[in-house]
């Protein structure tokens, strides 16, 4: 028997528009899928799911202002609807967050929590309201609840490591900025003609480590007096480095040899090009720049906090 034939959705019909928007969603256009809602919601305004979409996509994309009024409508319309109360609370307190109003956001924020209180995104705000308000049990607190519920979301390990890192607070600071090097990452980095075994903190006496550039040229400097403390514990320091800061590494570091990095930018991946290792002999291992804390702090070198 034959199944029946599925009949085609209008293509102005909200239904029609809100698969588009969902196409649009899942293929990372937050721009696009809140124009499809929007008209779909033009065509069905008495549909409460669409303007719920259309709050958090608006929140998505940090329109925060657009979220707040579109949860405003949502309550108007649905006085007890307590997701029209949470989102409204939120996109007030992201809004005012956003334009350095922390004392005022916070408030706004924790009354999103207590309505919806398991919800990462509002975790992390509040988090971040309360630590420029000086409150750093509140902050941390909010943030070990967010990363709780999402251990591998890698904004929120990265926000937690920048507040623990500026408290002195080392192991679960690094550990956690160590999710930057994450699969996920964007853009994603792709080193080729580098075979060597990543170095996990083991004894380098009498053999070559290669530290490997990351991030932008700032970083880099932030990270180059690890460089000093590194040196005595290799038999051989090699470090690649932007090209910028390539003589001022090689003065710092008499007896180091310093290359600037060969990359280029292909579609959303990083490329780094290692060819040039057969100049300078083999490598035994290598570690990233930014993990040179981690690695130095194990060997009981903590970090300068000054420039963390």
């Amino acid at each position: 028997m034959l199944a029946p034939e599925m009949t085609p959705l209008p293509q102005n019909s909200a239904a029609a528009l809100t698969q588009v928007g969902l196409a649009a969603l899942q293929a990372g256009d937050v721009g696009a899928a809140i124009s499809h809602f929007a008209g779909a919601r033009r065509l069905a305004p008495a549909d409460a799911g669409l303007l719920r979409s259309l709050a958090m996509l608006y929140r998505q994309d940090r329109r925060w202002a657009e979220a707040w009024s579109a949860a405003e409508t949502g309550l108007r319309l649905y006085p007890a609807d307590v997701g029209f109360a949470a989102a409204r609370a939120a996109a007030l307190g992201s809004l005012l967050l956003q334009q350095g109003a922390a004392a005022e956001a916070g408030p706004w924020l924790e009354q999103a929590l207590a309505l919806h209180p398991d919800w990462p995104e509002m975790l992390s705000q509040a988090a971040e309201a309360a630590y420029r308000c000086g409150d750093m049990p509140l902050a941390r607190a909010r943030l070990d609840r967010a990363v709780t519920l999402e251990p591998d979301n890698r904004s929120l390990r990265m926000a937690r490591a920048t507040m623990l890192l500026s408290l002195g607070i080392w192991q679960p600071g690094l550990d956690d900025y160590e999710y930057r090097l994450r699969p996920d990452a964007n853009p994603e980095v792709i080193r080729t003609g580098l075979t060597a075994p990543r170095w996990q903190g083991e004894d380098m006496g009498g053999r070559c480590l290669l530290v490997t550039a990351e991030q932008g040229i700032g970083d880099q400097i932030r990270f180059a007096s690890d460089l000093r403390d590194l040196q005595p514990l290799c038999g051989k320091l090699v470090v690649e480095c932007e090209a910028r800061l390539a003589p001022l590494l090689a003065r710092s570091l008499p007896g180091a040899v310093v290359v600037a990095s060969r990359q280029e930018r292909v579609g959303q991946r990083h490329v780094l090009d290692y060819a040039w290792l057969k100049d300078h002999g083999p490598v035994d291992a290598w570690i990233e720049i930014g993990s040179l804390p981690l690695r130095l702090f194990a060997r009981g070198l903590p970090p300068d906090r000054s420039r963390v």
